[in-house]
This record gives structure tokens, sequence and C-alpha cells, in this order.
């Protein structure tokens, strides 16, 4: 899988293979030393799995994002996996454009949710939600295409303080925990 994912990604030229590994520890000392970007990272490792790395990542306030590259397609290893710091969930049978996109993406600072995936975050009961407001599906929509809370501003004519609450809004009129989970709900709902 890992000779795999570094022939798809030698293609594109910004993006830089640094290493590999093939346990959790290796991968979190990695991860220390060598201090990348972005990490594609499965969750069923051994030693360690990835949500352990993720999770001393997140604690060590390292800057590097993760994009959790796995087959697992259930909504708790989903939802486990953002919760622990996760900015990108993407199937091993995703292709190459997905990924490199969710690469980018969160690169940029955005959030990533493979398609297949988006279903997971809908909710059993929408009829008694708030429904959102246009300006409030306008900033779903950009940030399910990964933009930044800072970029919709710029692009919306808004301050990244007005955008930040709009999506606070978002999330409790939706039950959402995270932007991942807004992504997905984007996703789902064609925005």
């Amino acid at each position: 899988m890992r000779q795999g994912l570094q022939l798809v990604l030698s293609r594109e030229a910004r993006i830089r293979w640094l290493g590999e590994a093939g346990d959790g520890p290796t991968a979190l000392a990695l991860t220390r030393s060598l201090q990348p970007d972005v990490l594609l990272l499965d969750l069923g490792l051994p030693g360690l799995d990835g949500l352990d790395v993720m999770q001393a990542i997140t604690t060590e306030q390292l800057s590097t994002r993760v994009v959790v590259v796995t087959a697992r397609q259930d909504a708790a290893s989903v939802r486990a996996s953002l919760s622990y710091g996760a900015h990108a969930y993407v199937l091993k049978t995703d292709d190459a454009d997905e990924l490199i996109g969710a690469i980018f993406s969160v690169a940029a600072g955005g959030y990533y949710v493979s398609v297949e995936l988006a279903s997971v975050f809908e909710r059993e009961s929408t009829a008694d939600r708030e429904p959102l407001s246009s300006r409030e599906l306008d900033i779903a929509a950009r940030v399910g295409r990964g933009m930044a809370s800072k970029a919709i501003g710029r692009e919306l004519g808004i301050s990244e303080h007005t955008v930040r609450k709009h999506r606070e809004n978002i999330a409790r009129k939706l039950g959402l925990r995270n932007a991942a989970e807004l992504v997905a709900w984007s996703i789902r709902h064609r925005l």
C-alpha cells in the first residue's frame, strides 16, 4: 500500500515524500523528527494505532496535519479519528485524485471527508432542526470545498470572526461536532 501511495504521489510535483513507517511508534518518531506538513496515517498500525499517534501529535502540539487513509468505513472510526485530530478521512478505495485533493485541502488549512463517507454524518431526525439561512448555506458550501474561515471571509466580504460565528451556528443547528463533519454534511447535501 505504501509503495502504491508513493508512486501515485510522486507524480504530483508539489508533493514531496519524506519517509514511511510500517508501525505506529516509527510513524510518530518520524513525525517528530521530520515535521511534515501532512501525515498520511492508517488507523490499523501495529504497536501504536493511528488514534494513539494522532493523540500524541495533538498532545505534543506538533504542527503536522493528519490525513487518515484507511479501509474503515464505520461511523465510530470516522468520528474517533476526527475527534482525535484528523483533518481528513480518505478511504483506501478512493481514487488518486480524491487523495491528492484531500492532501492539498488539508495542507491549505482545510478539512476533507471522503464522498463515500458523507452519509455517516446524516442524522436520523432532521425534521425538528432549525433551517440554515442563505448566508449559512453559502458558508457551509465553502467549508465543504475545504476553504478556511479567513478565505471565506475575504470571498464574502465579511470578517473571519463573523464566519466563525456562522460556523458555530451551523454546527449547533445541525448537531455537528467539528469542521470535518460540516464538510461531510456539505458533500452529502451537494453544496
